[in-house]
């Protein structure tokens, strides 16, 4: 009986040590999983900053594409001249300091001016 009590016992051993290495191999296997799945998370909080700073850039190009057409006439080559024009100046003046021809003076003088 205590031959057998003693081959039982290294028997239990063996099959203890052996959970012990899968238990181990296990945690091994649960903490390799958590270090990716942390780093699979800061790869998607990184993904979605990019994504965000792109849709806010295309938002702004948007923007500016669909500006109305009032904000883009500031811009317009005659638009000082215009100005000169509906202050009161003659065509002389806008030949002189705009550099515009006898006929162009003349037109904006007709098109924009307050008479």
């Amino acid at each position: 009986m205590i031959i057998w009590l003693f081959f039982a016992n290294q028997t239990h051993k063996k099959n203890f040590q052996r959970l012990n290495e899968r238990i181990n191999n296990y945690q091994n296997d649960l903490s390799g999983l958590c270090s990716a799945a942390l780093l699979i998370d800061k790869q998607l909080e990184n993904i979605t900053e990019y994504v965000n700073e792109q849709l806010t850039l295309m938002d702004s190009k948007l923007v500016e594409v669909h500006q109305p057409p009032s904000t883009e006439t500031n811009n317009h080559p005659y638009q000082s001249v215009i100005q000169k024009v509906k202050a009161g100046a003659n065509i002389n003046e806008l030949m002189q300091g705009s550099g515009l021809s006898h006929d162009e003076a003349a037109l904006l003088i007709r098109l924009h001016s307050k008479k």
